[in-house]
Protein backbone atom coordinates (compact mmCIF):
# COMPACT_ATOMS: atom_id res chain seq x y z
CA UNK A 1 0.00 0.00 0.00
CA UNK A 2 1.22 3.69 -0.96
CA UNK A 3 -0.38 6.68 0.83
CA UNK A 4 0.46 9.86 -1.21
CA UNK A 5 1.20 12.75 0.72
CA UNK A 6 0.85 15.42 -1.09
CA UNK A 7 3.97 15.27 -3.47
CA UNK A 8 4.01 15.10 -7.33
CA UNK A 9 3.57 10.86 -7.93
CA UNK A 10 3.16 9.07 -11.21
CA UNK A 11 1.73 5.55 -10.11
CA UNK A 12 0.19 3.11 -12.59
CA UNK A 13 -3.32 1.75 -12.49
CA UNK A 14 -3.51 -1.52 -9.63
CA UNK A 15 -6.89 -2.05 -9.15
CA UNK A 16 -9.60 -3.94 -11.68
CA UNK A 17 -13.05 -3.77 -11.55
CA UNK A 18 -13.16 -7.30 -10.35
CA UNK A 19 -10.58 -6.53 -7.32
CA UNK A 20 -13.28 -3.33 -6.67
CA UNK A 21 -16.39 -5.29 -6.58
CA UNK A 22 -15.33 -6.92 -3.45
CA UNK A 23 -15.30 -3.26 -2.15
CA UNK A 24 -18.44 -2.56 -3.33
CA UNK A 25 -20.12 -5.65 -2.03
CA UNK A 26 -18.41 -4.35 1.88
CA UNK A 27 -19.94 -0.55 1.95
CA UNK A 28 -22.55 -0.29 -1.04
CA UNK A 29 -22.18 0.18 -4.65
CA UNK A 30 -23.09 3.77 -4.15
CA UNK A 31 -19.84 4.29 -2.08
CA UNK A 32 -17.26 2.95 -4.57
CA UNK A 33 -17.43 4.70 -8.23
CA UNK A 34 -14.46 4.12 -10.69
CA UNK A 35 -13.44 6.66 -13.22
CA UNK A 36 -14.63 9.87 -11.07
CA UNK A 37 -14.34 12.87 -12.25
CA UNK A 38 -12.03 14.81 -9.96
CA UNK A 39 -12.64 17.96 -11.32
CA UNK A 40 -16.23 17.52 -9.64
CA UNK A 41 -14.98 17.16 -6.63
CA UNK A 42 -12.76 19.79 -5.64
CA UNK A 43 -13.16 23.40 -6.06
CA UNK A 44 -10.81 24.66 -8.77
CA UNK A 45 -13.25 22.47 -10.95
CA UNK A 46 -9.88 20.76 -12.34
CA UNK A 47 -8.57 16.68 -12.61
CA UNK A 48 -8.95 13.97 -14.76
CA UNK A 49 -10.50 10.44 -13.56
CA UNK A 50 -9.69 8.55 -10.11
CA UNK A 51 -9.20 5.30 -11.13
CA UNK A 52 -11.86 4.67 -7.40
CA UNK A 53 -13.22 7.49 -5.38
CA UNK A 54 -14.65 5.79 -1.92
CA UNK A 55 -17.68 7.87 -0.16
CA UNK A 56 -17.82 6.40 3.36
CA UNK A 57 -19.88 7.64 5.31
CA UNK A 58 -18.87 5.69 9.06
CA UNK A 59 -15.78 5.02 10.71
CA UNK A 60 -16.66 1.29 9.94
CA UNK A 61 -16.41 1.88 6.53
CA UNK A 62 -13.62 3.61 6.56
CA UNK A 63 -11.73 0.82 8.32
CA UNK A 64 -13.28 -1.32 5.54
CA UNK A 65 -11.39 0.70 2.95
CA UNK A 66 -8.58 0.60 4.78
CA UNK A 67 -8.29 -3.15 4.94
CA UNK A 68 -9.28 -3.63 1.26
CA UNK A 69 -6.48 -0.96 -0.08
CA UNK A 70 -3.88 -3.04 2.50
CA UNK A 71 -4.87 -6.04 0.46
CA UNK A 72 -4.77 -4.76 -2.89
CA UNK A 73 -1.76 -2.68 -2.10
CA UNK A 74 -3.34 0.53 -4.40
CA UNK A 75 -2.31 4.05 -3.77
CA UNK A 76 -4.71 6.33 -1.95
CA UNK A 77 -5.34 9.61 -0.73
CA UNK A 78 -7.68 11.22 1.59
CA UNK A 79 -9.92 14.30 0.11
CA UNK A 80 -12.67 16.98 2.04
CA UNK A 81 -14.50 19.08 0.24
CA UNK A 82 -11.09 19.32 -2.65
CA UNK A 83 -9.91 22.63 -1.36
CA UNK A 84 -6.63 23.63 -1.20
CA UNK A 85 -5.47 20.88 -3.68
CA UNK A 86 -4.53 20.48 -7.52
CA UNK A 87 -4.78 16.99 -8.98
CA UNK A 88 -3.22 16.42 -12.60
CA UNK A 89 -5.29 16.58 -15.51
CA UNK A 90 -4.34 12.50 -16.32
CA UNK A 91 -6.45 12.17 -12.76
CA UNK A 92 -5.13 9.93 -9.74
CA UNK A 93 -4.02 6.13 -10.61
CA UNK A 94 -5.03 4.91 -7.20
CA UNK A 95 -8.19 5.09 -4.61
CA UNK A 96 -9.08 8.60 -3.36
CA UNK A 97 -11.39 8.70 -0.08
CA UNK A 98 -13.36 11.45 -0.24
CA UNK A 99 -14.71 12.51 3.93
CA UNK A 100 -17.93 15.26 2.77
CA UNK A 101 -21.47 15.09 4.36
CA UNK A 102 -23.84 17.68 3.28
CA UNK A 103 -25.16 17.72 6.87
CA UNK A 104 -24.35 16.82 10.76
CA UNK A 105 -25.83 13.01 11.63
CA UNK A 106 -24.90 11.41 14.30
CA UNK A 107 -22.89 8.48 14.15
CA UNK A 108 -21.53 8.98 10.94
CA UNK A 109 -17.97 10.90 9.72
CA UNK A 110 -19.78 14.70 9.85
CA UNK A 111 -21.33 14.32 13.74
CA UNK A 112 -21.76 17.54 15.42
CA UNK A 113 -22.75 18.24 19.16
CA UNK A 114 -21.45 19.71 21.81
CA UNK A 115 -21.26 19.86 26.13
CA UNK A 116 -20.48 22.84 27.84
CA UNK A 117 -17.35 24.70 25.78
CA UNK A 118 -16.61 21.51 24.33
CA UNK A 119 -17.35 20.67 20.78
CA UNK A 120 -17.34 17.23 18.58
CA UNK A 121 -17.29 17.15 15.37
CA UNK A 122 -16.53 14.70 12.49
CA UNK A 123 -14.50 14.85 9.87
CA UNK A 124 -16.50 15.86 6.99
CA UNK A 125 -17.93 18.84 8.54
CA UNK A 126 -17.62 21.67 6.36
CA UNK A 127 -15.69 24.60 8.65
CA UNK A 128 -18.60 27.19 7.53
CA UNK A 129 -21.18 24.53 8.98
CA UNK A 130 -19.33 24.38 12.35
CA UNK A 131 -18.70 28.35 12.59
CA UNK A 132 -22.57 28.71 12.82
CA UNK A 133 -23.21 26.17 15.17
CA UNK A 134 -20.76 27.05 17.24
CA UNK A 135 -22.29 30.49 16.89
CA UNK A 136 -26.03 29.39 17.80
CA UNK A 137 -24.43 27.73 20.69
CA UNK A 138 -22.83 30.60 22.08
CA UNK A 139 -19.20 29.82 21.85
CA UNK A 140 -16.83 31.54 20.43
CA UNK A 141 -13.31 30.43 18.23
CA UNK A 142 -14.53 29.35 15.14
CA UNK A 143 -15.78 32.50 13.72
CA UNK A 144 -12.53 32.78 11.33
CA UNK A 145 -13.51 29.38 9.94
CA UNK A 146 -16.72 30.90 8.05
CA UNK A 147 -15.60 31.74 5.02
CA UNK A 148 -13.07 28.67 4.74
CA UNK A 149 -14.57 25.91 2.28
CA UNK A 150 -12.65 22.82 3.63
CA UNK A 151 -14.06 20.11 6.17
CA UNK A 152 -12.47 20.11 9.79
CA UNK A 153 -10.50 16.66 8.63
CA UNK A 154 -8.51 18.48 6.13
CA UNK A 155 -8.15 22.11 8.33
CA UNK A 156 -6.75 20.18 10.98
CA UNK A 157 -4.54 18.45 8.60
CA UNK A 158 -2.87 21.56 7.32
CA UNK A 159 -3.71 23.91 10.64
CA UNK A 160 -6.20 25.86 8.40
CA UNK A 161 -6.06 29.40 9.93
CA UNK A 162 -7.62 32.90 8.92
CA UNK A 163 -7.74 36.64 10.59
CA UNK A 164 -5.33 35.80 13.24
CA UNK A 165 -6.26 31.88 14.22
CA UNK A 166 -5.93 28.30 13.25
CA UNK A 167 -7.04 25.05 13.91
CA UNK A 168 -4.56 24.33 16.73
CA UNK A 169 -5.69 27.20 18.97
CA UNK A 170 -9.38 25.28 19.34
CA UNK A 171 -7.98 21.64 19.23
CA UNK A 172 -8.66 19.56 22.17
CA UNK A 173 -8.69 16.28 21.07
CA UNK A 174 -8.25 14.17 17.42
CA UNK A 175 -9.56 10.72 16.89
CA UNK A 176 -7.50 8.93 14.22
CA UNK A 177 -7.64 5.89 12.35
CA UNK A 178 -4.12 4.55 11.41
CA UNK A 179 -3.82 2.52 8.51
CA UNK A 180 -3.78 -0.50 10.35
CA UNK A 181 -6.88 0.09 11.20
CA UNK A 182 -6.39 1.45 14.50
CA UNK A 183 -8.85 4.14 16.37
CA UNK A 184 -6.53 6.28 18.37
CA UNK A 185 -7.33 9.52 20.33
CA UNK A 186 -4.41 12.14 20.32
CA UNK A 187 -4.05 14.66 22.92
CA UNK A 188 -3.17 18.23 22.05
CA UNK A 189 0.12 18.39 23.79
CA UNK A 190 0.97 15.37 21.53
CA UNK A 191 0.10 17.58 18.37
CA UNK A 192 2.93 19.56 17.02
CA UNK A 193 0.99 22.79 15.44
CA UNK A 194 2.53 25.35 13.57
CA UNK A 195 2.17 27.34 10.36
CA UNK A 196 -0.20 24.99 7.76
CA UNK A 197 1.23 22.21 9.85
CA UNK A 198 -0.29 19.82 11.94
CA UNK A 199 3.08 17.33 12.66
CA UNK A 200 0.34 13.98 12.01
CA UNK A 201 1.66 11.44 10.52
CA UNK A 202 1.18 11.28 6.73
CA UNK A 203 -0.70 7.89 7.06
CA UNK A 204 -3.34 8.94 10.01
CA UNK A 205 -6.81 9.23 8.64
CA UNK A 206 -8.62 12.12 11.24
CA UNK A 207 -12.48 10.43 11.59
CA UNK A 208 -13.20 13.08 14.30
CA UNK A 209 -11.85 16.03 16.74
CA UNK A 210 -12.60 17.84 19.90
CA UNK A 211 -13.01 21.59 19.60
CA UNK A 212 -12.01 23.51 23.03
CA UNK A 213 -14.00 26.88 22.65
CA UNK A 214 -15.27 29.77 25.24
CA UNK A 215 -18.39 30.76 25.87
CA UNK A 216 -19.79 34.24 24.69
CA UNK A 217 -23.32 36.34 23.50
CA UNK A 218 -24.53 34.76 20.36
CA UNK A 219 -25.49 38.16 19.03
CA UNK A 220 -21.79 38.97 19.27
CA UNK A 221 -20.50 36.03 17.51
CA UNK A 222 -22.62 36.29 14.90
CA UNK A 223 -21.71 39.97 14.35
CA UNK A 224 -18.12 39.00 13.86
CA UNK A 225 -18.78 36.28 11.33
CA UNK A 226 -20.80 38.79 9.11
CA UNK A 227 -17.68 41.08 9.83
CA UNK A 228 -15.43 38.16 8.60
CA UNK A 229 -17.81 37.42 6.05
CA UNK A 230 -17.73 40.72 4.35
CA UNK A 231 -14.39 40.99 4.56
CA UNK A 232 -13.42 38.12 2.60
CA UNK A 233 -16.19 39.14 -0.09
CA UNK A 234 -14.44 42.19 -0.81
CA UNK A 235 -11.22 41.20 -0.62
CA UNK A 236 -11.24 37.40 -2.20
CA UNK A 237 -12.68 35.58 -5.13
CA UNK A 238 -15.35 33.10 -4.60
CA UNK A 239 -14.50 29.55 -2.68
CA UNK A 240 -15.91 27.85 -6.05
CA UNK A 241 -13.30 29.19 -8.51
CA UNK A 242 -10.35 28.87 -6.76
CA UNK A 243 -7.89 26.10 -4.60
CA UNK A 244 -7.90 28.76 -1.80
CA UNK A 245 -4.37 30.56 -0.96
CA UNK A 246 -1.87 29.29 -3.71
CA UNK A 247 1.35 30.31 -1.62
CA UNK A 248 2.43 29.71 1.78
CA UNK A 249 3.21 33.63 3.59
CA UNK A 250 6.60 33.78 3.91
CA UNK A 251 7.89 34.87 8.00
CA UNK A 252 6.22 38.60 8.50
CA UNK A 253 5.52 38.92 4.75
CA UNK A 254 1.78 38.34 2.85
CA UNK A 255 2.27 36.56 -0.38
CA UNK A 256 -0.55 38.42 -1.87
CA UNK A 257 1.72 41.99 -1.35
CA UNK A 258 4.54 40.07 -3.08
CA UNK A 259 2.53 39.05 -5.94
CA UNK A 260 1.03 41.87 -6.02
CA UNK A 261 4.36 43.80 -6.07
CA UNK A 262 5.66 41.71 -9.07
CA UNK A 263 3.08 42.84 -11.25
CA UNK A 264 0.78 39.12 -11.40
CA UNK A 265 -2.61 40.00 -10.63
CA UNK A 266 -4.75 39.54 -13.63
CA UNK A 267 -1.73 37.56 -15.36
CA UNK A 268 -3.25 34.59 -16.76
CA UNK A 269 -2.05 31.14 -18.37
CA UNK A 270 -5.22 29.35 -20.40
CA UNK A 271 -7.92 29.22 -18.50
CA UNK A 272 -5.63 29.74 -14.94
CA UNK A 273 -5.61 33.88 -13.70
CA UNK A 274 -4.22 35.24 -10.94
CA UNK A 275 -7.23 37.05 -9.38
CA UNK A 276 -7.37 40.72 -9.76
CA UNK A 277 -8.91 40.68 -5.83
CA UNK A 278 -6.24 39.05 -4.35
CA UNK A 279 -2.85 38.16 -5.53
CA UNK A 280 -2.54 34.85 -3.63
CA UNK A 281 -5.33 32.88 -5.56
CA UNK A 282 -5.27 31.76 -8.83
CA UNK A 283 -8.96 31.71 -10.04
CA UNK A 284 -10.40 28.98 -12.85
CA UNK A 285 -12.02 31.39 -15.01
CA UNK A 286 -13.27 28.54 -17.65
CA UNK A 287 -11.60 25.30 -18.68
CA UNK A 288 -8.47 26.20 -16.77
CA UNK A 289 -6.16 23.00 -16.31
CA UNK A 290 -3.30 21.75 -14.10
CA UNK A 291 -1.02 22.00 -17.08
CA UNK A 292 -1.94 25.97 -17.12
CA UNK A 293 -2.25 26.32 -13.72
CA UNK A 294 1.41 25.05 -12.85
CA UNK A 295 2.94 27.34 -15.84
CA UNK A 296 1.01 29.85 -13.91
CA UNK A 297 2.54 29.09 -10.86
CA UNK A 298 6.10 29.04 -11.86
CA UNK A 299 5.69 32.52 -13.77
CA UNK A 300 4.70 34.03 -10.53
CA UNK A 301 7.32 32.59 -8.38
CA UNK A 302 10.06 33.35 -10.79
CA UNK A 303 8.34 37.05 -10.96
CA UNK A 304 8.33 37.40 -7.22
CA UNK A 305 11.93 35.99 -7.07
CA UNK A 306 13.35 38.32 -9.59
CA UNK A 307 11.00 41.81 -8.24
CA UNK A 308 11.80 40.48 -4.36
CA UNK A 309 14.06 37.94 -3.44
CA UNK A 310 11.66 35.61 -2.06
CA UNK A 311 11.08 32.35 -2.81
CA UNK A 312 7.07 31.18 -2.61
CA UNK A 313 6.26 27.84 -0.83
CA UNK A 314 3.20 26.13 -2.42
CA UNK A 315 0.83 25.85 -0.02
CA UNK A 316 -1.93 24.07 -2.34
CA UNK A 317 -0.87 20.46 -2.72
CA UNK A 318 -0.27 19.06 -6.45
CA UNK A 319 -1.22 15.40 -6.98
CA UNK A 320 -0.08 13.19 -9.95
CA UNK A 321 1.68 13.42 -12.64
CA UNK A 322 1.73 16.51 -14.09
Amino acid sequence: MKHVDGSMIDTNPTVSAEMAEELRQVIGPRSVLPQAALSTHTTFKVGGPADWLCLPETVSQLRDILSWINKVGTPWIVLGNGSNILFSDDGFRGVVIKIRGARPVDHTLWHLSHSGVQVRVGAGVGLARVASYCAEAGLTGMEWATGIPGVVGGAVRGNAGAHGWEMGDVINELEVLTSAGMLETLQRDSLSFRYRHSGLASDLLITGATLSLTEDDPSIIRRRIQEYTEQRKNTQPSADQSAGCMFKNPAGESAGRLIDIAGCKGVAVGGAMVSPLHGNFIVNRGGATSKDTLSLIDSIREKVRMETGVELELEVRVVGSI
